[in-house]
C-alpha cells in the first residue's frame, strides 16, 4: 500500500521536519507500507502557501496514495470546518488516514466507523451554526439586506451641512460622507430621500456656495495646455489616449481642448483614430 507521510515543523516548537516524520516512517514500515511522498511545511496556518499540503491533496485527488500518516490532526488541518473538509476528501477519494498521538487509524473498522460518525455530526454542527449566523445577520437588518446594520446619522445635521446653515460652507458629496461617517452612496441616496419629501432647499445651497466663490476644489493646478503641442501631438497621433500620454494629462482635458480648438467634432473612442488615411 502506497502512503504519504505529512507534518508541520510549526505545530510542535523546534523539532526538525526529519525529527517529527521518523515516527511516521517507522509505523509505516511496521505496517508493510511503501512511502510515496512525504511533505513538510515550515509555515503557520494563518499565513503562508502550505506548498507541502497542497502538493499532498494533489496526490490525494489523483489516487497514487492509499494511506495518509500526520503526528495529530492539528498538523493537518488549520480549523475543525477545515478538517471536516479534508476527512470527506479523504474518504470520497478512498484514503485512510492515521493519527498517530490522536489513535485514530481509519484502516482498521472500528476507527473507521468513529471516523465517519464524527464527519457526520461535525457536518451537521457546521451547518447549523452556519445557519443560525445568517439567522442573526437577518435579525440586525430587518426588513433589509444581510450584514452589518445600516449607519445612523441624523438627518438635520445632513441638511445644515449640505445647505451650508448657520454660515457654514457647503459640503460636497464626498465631504459630507466623510463628515458624518458614511459611505457616500448612503449621503446620496437620503439627499434624494430629503428632497423627495420637500425637505432640501437647493436654492439656499446654491446661494450659499454662491457667497463663498463655489465648491471648494482640491487637488494641484491643472497643467495648463499648449495649443501648439497639442496640435502637434494630435497631427503625429490622432487617438486621444496617446496624445494623453505625450502630454501627461487626462483624456477628458484633451478631448474637450480638441473640441474647443475645432481639431475634434464631437465625441469620439479614445482609441480609435480619425482619419481614413492612418488605416493604409
Amino acid at each position: 500500500m502506497l502512503a504519504a507521510l505529512y507534518a508541520r515543523t510549526t505545530a510542535v516548537g523546534h523539532e526538525t521536519g526529519d525529527h517529527i516524520l521518523a515516527p511516521l516512517a517507522v509505523h509505516a514500515a511496521a505496517r508493510g507500507w511503501e512511502i510515496a511522498l512525504q511533505h513538510i511545511d515550515s509555515t503557520p496556518f494563518p499565513q503562508g502557501r502550505r506548498e507541502g499540503l497542497q502538493s499532498l491533496l494533489a496526490a490525494v485527488r489523483a489516487e497514487t496514495i492509499r494511506v495518509l500518516l500526520v503526528p495529530t490532526l492539528s498538523h493537518l488541518a488549520r480549523s475543525l470546518r477545515h478538517l471536516t473538509d479534508l476527512g470527506h476528501l479523504l474518504a470520497a477519494h478512498d484514503v485512510a488516514l492515521l493519527a498517530l498521538e490522536d489513535r485514530l487509524d481509519t484502516t482498521d473498522p472500528g476507527g473507521a466507523l468513529r471516523w465517519r460518525d464524527w464527519l457526520e455530526i461535525s457536518t451537521r454542527l457546521d451547518r447549523q451554526l452556519r445557519a443560525e449566523a445568517a439567522h442573526l445577520a437577518r435579525l440586525r437588518a430587518p426588513g433589509g439586506p444581510w450584514g452589518h446594520p445600516p449607519a445612523a446619522f441624523n438627518p438635520l445635521e445632513l441638511l445644515i451641512w449640505w445647505e451650508g446653515r448657520g454660515g457654514r460652507r457647503p459640503l460636497s458629496l464626498r465631504a459630507l460622507a466623510r463628515k458624518l461617517g458614511i459611505a457616500e452612496a448612503t449621503a446620496r441616496k437620503h439627499l434624494r430621500a430629503l428632497r423627495a419629501a420637500g425637505q432640501v432647499d437647493d436654492t439656499a445651497r446654491a446661494r450659499a456656495l454662491a457667497a463663498r466663490g463655489g465648491v471648494r476644489q482640491g487637488g494641484r493646478p491643472a497643467i495648463p495646455l499648449d495649443d501648439k503641442a497639442l496640435a502637434a501631438a494630435w497631427r503625429e497621433t490622432p487617438t486621444i489616449n496617446a496624445v494623453a500620454r505625450h502630454l501627461n494629462v487626462i483624456r477628458s482635458r484633451v478631448r474637450l481642448r480638441l473640441q474647443e480648438i475645432g481639431l475634434l467634432e464631437g465625441e469620439m473612442p479614445s482609441a480609435t483614430p480619425s482619419r481614413p488615411e492612418e488605416k493604409r
